[in-house]
């Protein structure tokens, strides 16, 4: 296997995100969803070969930055360990409900649990 390989396969690149205010509203337009007890994931069939992501987390859903960013960081990374079995489409995952303290272990579970729909 070769580096490159290994690298495409388990990085988070800028092809993997949705990149503009279009591609959002694209996916909103017309989404399948699927939701868990703190996440809503909205998806649409893509015109690339790969899945992308996109995350909306507003700040009455979790009030300090540090939070938002944590919870960005912890569904990214699920993100990337779980794109090579995802199909090509396009992925926004919003925090439904607010979080007062956050467990890292339970969101990362429910991440798993909603791509494996998937």
């Amino acid at each position: 296997m070769s580096d490159n390989l290994v690298e495409e396969d388990f990085s988070f690149r800028l092809r993997d995100r949705l990149q503009n205010a279009s591609q959002y509203t694209r996916i909103f337009d017309q989404a399948t969803k699927s939701s868990s007890e703190f996440f809503t994931i909205l998806s649409r069939e893509n015109n690339v070969a790969h899945p992308r992501l996109g995350i909306v987390i507003a700040k009455r859903r979790a009030k300090r930055s540090v939070d938002r960013n944590i919870i960005k960081r912890i569904i990214r990374e699920s993100f990337r360990l779980n794109k090579a079995t995802l199909p090509a489409r396009d992925f926004i995952v919003i925090l439904k409900r607010p979080i007062k303290v956050i467990k890292r272990p339970n969101l990362r579970l429910q991440m798993e649990t909603l791509w494996k729909q998937y």
